[in-house]
Protein backbone atom coordinates (compact mmCIF):
# COMPACT_ATOMS: atom_id res chain seq x y z
CA UNK A 1 0.00 0.00 0.00
CA UNK A 2 2.83 2.50 1.11
CA UNK A 3 4.44 2.32 -2.35
CA UNK A 4 1.51 3.53 -4.20
CA UNK A 5 0.87 6.27 -1.68
CA UNK A 6 4.44 7.31 -2.31
CA UNK A 7 4.09 6.93 -6.01
CA UNK A 8 1.34 9.22 -5.70
CA UNK A 9 3.12 11.90 -3.35
CA UNK A 10 6.03 11.79 -5.91
CA UNK A 11 3.21 12.53 -8.72
CA UNK A 12 1.63 15.21 -6.98
CA UNK A 13 5.11 17.16 -5.62
CA UNK A 14 5.98 16.79 -9.58
CA UNK A 15 2.69 18.07 -10.88
CA UNK A 16 2.90 20.51 -8.66
CA UNK A 17 6.59 21.49 -9.63
CA UNK A 18 4.98 21.84 -13.43
CA UNK A 19 2.10 24.01 -12.59
CA UNK A 20 4.07 26.31 -10.43
CA UNK A 21 7.40 26.55 -11.34
CA UNK A 22 6.58 26.58 -14.76
CA UNK A 23 5.17 30.07 -14.68
CA UNK A 24 8.73 31.26 -13.62
CA UNK A 25 10.17 29.50 -16.70
CA UNK A 26 7.35 30.67 -19.09
CA UNK A 27 7.84 34.32 -18.00
CA UNK A 28 11.64 33.97 -18.06
CA UNK A 29 11.29 32.73 -21.87
CA UNK A 30 8.72 35.13 -22.66
CA UNK A 31 9.25 38.22 -20.45
CA UNK A 32 11.80 40.15 -22.64
CA UNK A 33 8.62 40.21 -25.56
CA UNK A 34 6.79 41.84 -23.32
CA UNK A 35 8.66 44.42 -21.32
CA UNK A 36 9.76 47.19 -23.71
CA UNK A 37 10.91 49.22 -21.14
CA UNK A 38 12.33 49.75 -17.21
CA UNK A 39 9.04 50.36 -15.61
CA UNK A 40 7.34 47.13 -17.34
CA UNK A 41 10.20 45.31 -16.48
CA UNK A 42 9.68 45.90 -12.90
CA UNK A 43 5.93 45.06 -13.40
CA UNK A 44 7.09 41.20 -14.57
CA UNK A 45 9.87 40.41 -11.81
CA UNK A 46 7.32 42.06 -9.31
CA UNK A 47 4.94 39.60 -10.74
CA UNK A 48 6.62 36.46 -9.85
CA UNK A 49 8.81 37.36 -7.81
CA UNK A 50 7.18 36.60 -4.38
CA UNK A 51 6.68 33.15 -5.51
CA UNK A 52 10.38 32.29 -7.04
CA UNK A 53 11.77 30.63 -4.34
CA UNK A 54 8.06 28.81 -3.05
CA UNK A 55 8.15 27.17 -6.17
CA UNK A 56 11.12 25.02 -6.55
CA UNK A 57 10.14 23.48 -2.96
CA UNK A 58 7.93 21.03 -4.35
CA UNK A 59 10.96 19.88 -7.18
CA UNK A 60 13.31 19.11 -3.69
CA UNK A 61 10.76 17.50 -2.38
CA UNK A 62 10.37 15.35 -5.73
CA UNK A 63 14.04 14.60 -5.65
CA UNK A 64 14.17 14.01 -1.99
CA UNK A 65 10.66 11.25 -2.37
CA UNK A 66 12.54 9.99 -5.59
CA UNK A 67 15.98 9.24 -3.73
CA UNK A 68 14.62 8.07 -0.66
CA UNK A 69 11.29 6.22 -1.44
CA UNK A 70 11.87 4.66 -5.40
CA UNK A 71 15.78 4.02 -5.09
CA UNK A 72 14.90 1.78 -8.09
CA UNK A 73 13.75 4.84 -10.16
CA UNK A 74 16.73 6.82 -9.30
CA UNK A 75 19.28 4.08 -10.59
CA UNK A 76 17.06 3.23 -13.37
CA UNK A 77 16.22 6.34 -14.74
CA UNK A 78 18.68 9.15 -13.59
CA UNK A 79 21.58 7.05 -14.50
CA UNK A 80 20.38 6.05 -18.18
CA UNK A 81 19.26 10.21 -18.84
CA UNK A 82 22.21 11.55 -16.86
CA UNK A 83 23.19 14.24 -19.55
CA UNK A 84 19.23 15.41 -19.38
CA UNK A 85 19.38 15.69 -15.66
CA UNK A 86 23.07 17.46 -15.43
CA UNK A 87 21.92 20.07 -18.20
CA UNK A 88 18.79 20.57 -16.09
CA UNK A 89 20.50 20.99 -12.88
CA UNK A 90 23.27 23.68 -14.56
CA UNK A 91 20.49 25.32 -15.89
CA UNK A 92 19.01 25.49 -12.21
CA UNK A 93 21.76 26.64 -10.70
CA UNK A 94 22.19 29.68 -13.50
CA UNK A 95 18.72 30.41 -13.08
CA UNK A 96 19.48 31.17 -9.46
CA UNK A 97 22.42 33.14 -10.11
CA UNK A 98 21.54 35.51 -13.03
CA UNK A 99 17.97 35.80 -11.12
CA UNK A 100 19.78 36.99 -8.08
CA UNK A 101 22.03 39.33 -9.65
CA UNK A 102 20.35 40.96 -12.46
CA UNK A 103 19.67 43.62 -10.09
CA UNK A 104 23.15 44.35 -8.21
CA UNK A 105 24.76 45.10 -11.53
CA UNK A 106 25.40 48.92 -12.90
CA UNK A 107 23.96 50.18 -15.64
CA UNK A 108 21.14 48.77 -18.68
CA UNK A 109 23.79 46.54 -20.68
CA UNK A 110 24.41 44.47 -17.10
CA UNK A 111 20.40 44.21 -16.89
CA UNK A 112 20.29 43.35 -20.10
CA UNK A 113 23.10 40.33 -19.97
CA UNK A 114 21.43 38.62 -16.85
CA UNK A 115 18.27 38.87 -18.64
CA UNK A 116 19.27 36.88 -20.73
CA UNK A 117 20.99 34.52 -19.33
CA UNK A 118 18.02 34.22 -17.02
CA UNK A 119 16.07 33.75 -20.44
CA UNK A 120 18.59 30.94 -21.55
CA UNK A 121 18.54 29.56 -18.40
CA UNK A 122 14.87 28.77 -18.72
CA UNK A 123 14.83 27.87 -21.83
CA UNK A 124 17.00 25.08 -21.59
CA UNK A 125 15.29 23.88 -18.33
CA UNK A 126 11.61 23.89 -20.61
CA UNK A 127 13.55 21.80 -22.86
CA UNK A 128 15.13 19.25 -20.56
CA UNK A 129 12.16 18.77 -18.82
CA UNK A 130 10.14 17.84 -22.26
CA UNK A 131 12.83 15.52 -23.58
CA UNK A 132 12.74 13.53 -20.03
CA UNK A 133 8.98 13.31 -20.61
CA UNK A 134 9.17 12.36 -24.27
CA UNK A 135 12.06 9.83 -23.06
CA UNK A 136 9.77 7.84 -20.05
CA UNK A 137 6.05 7.87 -22.09
CA UNK A 138 7.67 4.82 -23.89
CA UNK A 139 9.10 2.22 -23.76
CA UNK A 140 12.71 2.19 -22.93
CA UNK A 141 15.64 -0.12 -23.17
CA UNK A 142 15.61 -0.79 -19.47
CA UNK A 143 17.35 -4.56 -18.76
CA UNK A 144 18.02 -5.57 -14.98
CA UNK A 145 16.66 -2.49 -13.69
CA UNK A 146 18.78 -0.16 -15.36
CA UNK A 147 18.53 2.44 -18.24
CA UNK A 148 22.05 2.82 -20.41
CA UNK A 149 23.15 5.88 -21.79
CA UNK A 150 21.80 6.15 -25.36
CA UNK A 151 22.04 9.10 -27.38
CA UNK A 152 19.39 7.60 -29.78
CA UNK A 153 17.16 7.27 -26.85
CA UNK A 154 17.22 10.45 -26.02
CA UNK A 155 17.38 12.44 -29.51
CA UNK A 156 14.66 10.07 -30.96
CA UNK A 157 11.69 12.11 -32.74
CA UNK A 158 9.07 11.84 -29.84
CA UNK A 159 11.84 13.08 -27.40
CA UNK A 160 12.67 16.24 -29.23
CA UNK A 161 8.64 17.27 -30.45
CA UNK A 162 8.24 17.07 -26.33
CA UNK A 163 10.51 19.14 -25.42
CA UNK A 164 9.68 21.77 -28.16
CA UNK A 165 6.00 21.25 -26.87
CA UNK A 166 6.79 21.72 -23.18
CA UNK A 167 8.65 25.09 -24.35
CA UNK A 168 5.45 26.46 -26.04
CA UNK A 169 3.16 25.23 -22.78
CA UNK A 170 5.00 26.71 -20.56
CA UNK A 171 5.22 30.37 -22.55
CA UNK A 172 0.98 30.06 -22.66
CA UNK A 173 1.09 29.04 -19.06
CA UNK A 174 3.26 32.54 -18.45
CA UNK A 175 1.08 34.72 -20.75
CA UNK A 176 -2.24 33.62 -18.93
CA UNK A 177 -0.53 34.21 -15.31
CA UNK A 178 0.93 37.81 -16.61
CA UNK A 179 -1.79 38.79 -18.15
CA UNK A 180 -4.06 37.68 -14.72
CA UNK A 181 -1.66 38.99 -12.27
CA UNK A 182 -0.40 42.47 -14.08
CA UNK A 183 -2.49 45.14 -15.85
CA UNK A 184 -1.72 47.96 -18.56
CA UNK A 185 0.38 47.45 -21.44
CA UNK A 186 2.01 43.71 -20.07
CA UNK A 187 -1.45 42.80 -19.42
CA UNK A 188 -2.43 43.56 -22.63
CA UNK A 189 0.29 41.88 -24.91
CA UNK A 190 0.15 38.79 -22.51
CA UNK A 191 -3.23 38.20 -23.13
CA UNK A 192 -2.43 38.56 -26.95
CA UNK A 193 0.91 36.30 -27.04
CA UNK A 194 -1.21 33.48 -24.90
CA UNK A 195 -3.88 33.91 -27.96
CA UNK A 196 -1.37 32.98 -30.71
CA UNK A 197 0.46 30.25 -28.64
CA UNK A 198 -2.73 28.94 -28.15
CA UNK A 199 -2.83 26.79 -31.48
CA UNK A 200 0.75 26.21 -31.58
CA UNK A 201 1.17 25.07 -28.52
CA UNK A 202 -2.02 22.63 -29.54
CA UNK A 203 -0.50 21.64 -32.83
CA UNK A 204 2.84 20.35 -31.42
CA UNK A 205 1.25 18.64 -28.72
CA UNK A 206 -0.98 16.70 -31.58
CA UNK A 207 1.95 16.34 -33.52
CA UNK A 208 3.90 15.09 -30.72
CA UNK A 209 1.26 12.34 -29.63
CA UNK A 210 1.11 11.29 -33.55
CA UNK A 211 4.17 10.80 -33.95
CA UNK A 212 4.19 9.20 -30.76
CA UNK A 213 1.45 6.53 -31.66
CA UNK A 214 3.62 6.32 -35.18
CA UNK A 215 6.05 4.96 -33.09
CA UNK A 216 5.85 1.14 -31.84
CA UNK A 217 8.30 1.82 -29.38
CA UNK A 218 6.35 4.53 -27.84
CA UNK A 219 3.19 2.42 -28.70
CA UNK A 220 4.21 -0.55 -26.68
CA UNK A 221 4.79 1.69 -23.75
CA UNK A 222 1.20 2.68 -23.06
CA UNK A 223 -0.49 -0.05 -21.08
CA UNK A 224 -3.79 2.07 -20.36
CA UNK A 225 -4.41 4.25 -24.00
CA UNK A 226 -7.61 5.02 -23.14
CA UNK A 227 -7.27 6.93 -19.88
CA UNK A 228 -3.97 8.33 -21.54
CA UNK A 229 -6.17 9.32 -24.51
CA UNK A 230 -8.36 11.12 -22.25
CA UNK A 231 -6.29 12.65 -20.26
CA UNK A 232 -4.29 14.33 -23.47
CA UNK A 233 -7.96 15.70 -24.78
CA UNK A 234 -8.38 17.37 -21.90
CA UNK A 235 -4.88 19.02 -21.40
CA UNK A 236 -5.35 19.43 -24.93
CA UNK A 237 -8.94 20.95 -24.64
CA UNK A 238 -7.04 23.44 -21.36
CA UNK A 239 -4.59 24.60 -23.82
CA UNK A 240 -6.52 26.02 -26.24
CA UNK A 241 -9.36 27.38 -23.54
CA UNK A 242 -7.19 29.10 -21.36
CA UNK A 243 -6.58 32.30 -23.45
CA UNK A 244 -10.10 32.50 -24.32
CA UNK A 245 -11.37 32.91 -20.68
CA UNK A 246 -8.56 35.51 -19.49
CA UNK A 247 -11.12 38.34 -19.76
CA UNK A 248 -14.45 36.80 -17.79
CA UNK A 249 -12.40 34.33 -15.64
CA UNK A 250 -9.43 36.03 -14.47
CA UNK A 251 -7.39 33.38 -11.62
CA UNK A 252 -9.36 30.51 -12.83
CA UNK A 253 -7.95 30.85 -16.42
CA UNK A 254 -4.42 30.30 -14.71
CA UNK A 255 -6.16 27.19 -13.11
CA UNK A 256 -7.05 25.72 -16.69
CA UNK A 257 -3.57 26.50 -18.10
CA UNK A 258 -1.78 24.58 -14.94
CA UNK A 259 -3.91 22.01 -15.78
CA UNK A 260 -1.87 21.57 -19.18
CA UNK A 261 1.13 22.36 -17.74
CA UNK A 262 1.57 19.41 -15.28
CA UNK A 263 -0.55 16.89 -17.42
CA UNK A 264 2.31 15.12 -18.56
CA UNK A 265 3.19 13.50 -14.90
CA UNK A 266 -0.84 12.64 -15.17
CA UNK A 267 0.14 11.02 -18.87
CA UNK A 268 3.00 9.00 -17.55
CA UNK A 269 1.36 7.69 -14.41
CA UNK A 270 -2.03 7.01 -16.49
CA UNK A 271 0.10 5.25 -19.40
CA UNK A 272 2.29 3.01 -17.13
CA UNK A 273 0.68 1.94 -14.09
CA UNK A 274 1.00 -0.01 -12.30
CA UNK A 275 4.02 0.01 -14.15
CA UNK A 276 6.99 2.13 -13.26
CA UNK A 277 9.10 2.05 -16.02
CA UNK A 278 8.22 -0.09 -19.26
CA UNK A 279 10.57 -2.09 -20.99
CA UNK A 280 11.03 -2.33 -24.47
CA UNK A 281 13.54 -5.55 -24.26
CA UNK A 282 10.25 -7.39 -23.00
CA UNK A 283 7.74 -7.50 -20.14
CA UNK A 284 9.93 -9.49 -18.08
CA UNK A 285 12.32 -6.14 -17.95
CA UNK A 286 9.51 -3.79 -16.88
CA UNK A 287 10.03 -2.04 -13.85
CA UNK A 288 6.69 -2.38 -11.60
CA UNK A 289 5.66 0.69 -8.37
CA UNK A 290 6.21 -1.82 -5.81
CA UNK A 291 10.07 -3.10 -7.52
CA UNK A 292 11.25 0.41 -7.88
CA UNK A 293 10.17 1.29 -4.25
CA UNK A 294 12.55 0.82 -1.09
CA UNK A 295 11.66 -1.51 1.67
CA UNK A 296 8.04 -1.48 2.95
CA UNK A 297 8.82 -0.96 6.37
CA UNK A 298 11.44 2.31 5.31
CA UNK A 299 8.24 3.66 3.41
CA UNK A 300 5.85 2.87 6.45
CA UNK A 301 8.04 4.80 8.82
CA UNK A 302 9.04 7.86 6.78
CA UNK A 303 4.96 8.15 4.92
CA UNK A 304 3.19 8.94 7.76
CA UNK A 305 5.84 11.89 8.02
CA UNK A 306 5.76 12.92 4.55
CA UNK A 307 1.66 13.16 5.05
CA UNK A 308 1.99 15.58 7.93
CA UNK A 309 4.29 18.10 6.28
CA UNK A 310 2.15 17.87 3.03
CA UNK A 311 -0.67 20.11 4.76
CA UNK A 312 2.09 22.55 5.69
CA UNK A 313 3.18 23.17 2.38
CA UNK A 314 0.24 23.32 0.77
CA UNK A 315 -0.81 25.68 3.11
CA UNK A 316 2.27 28.06 2.88
CA UNK A 317 1.17 28.23 -0.62
CA UNK A 318 -2.23 28.66 -0.51
CA UNK A 319 -0.76 32.08 2.12
CA UNK A 320 1.36 33.04 -0.13
CA UNK A 321 -0.76 33.23 -3.03
CA UNK A 322 -3.45 34.71 -1.14
CA UNK A 323 -1.21 37.14 0.00
CA UNK A 324 -0.01 38.04 -3.22
CA UNK A 325 -3.68 38.09 -5.03
CA UNK A 326 -3.25 41.70 -6.08
CA UNK A 327 -2.11 42.69 -9.21
CA UNK A 328 1.31 44.01 -9.67
CA UNK A 329 3.00 47.02 -10.99
CA UNK A 330 6.38 48.84 -11.66
CA UNK A 331 5.90 49.85 -8.26
CA UNK A 332 4.95 46.63 -6.58
CA UNK A 333 8.27 44.73 -4.46
CA UNK A 334 10.19 42.96 -7.27
CA UNK A 335 12.50 41.07 -4.74
CA UNK A 336 14.81 39.97 -7.30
Amino acid sequence: MWHNIWYALLGLFLAGYLALDGITLGTGIIGGRLARDDAERRTVAAATGPFFLGNEVWLVAAAGITLGGFPGLESGVISGVYPVIVCAVAALLVREAATQFRRRGSGERSLRRWDALVRFACLTLALMWGLLGGVLIGAIPVKDGHLPIDAAVLLQPVAILSALTAVAVFALHAAVFLAVRTEGSVAGRAAGLARRLAPAAAGLAVLTALVAVADGTVRDGLLNPLPTALLFLAALAALLLAPRIIASAGWKALLVSGFAALSPVLLLGAAHFPQALVSSAGAGEDVSVAEAAADPSTLAVVGPVVLLVLPVLLAFQAMQWWAHRAKADDRSPAYF
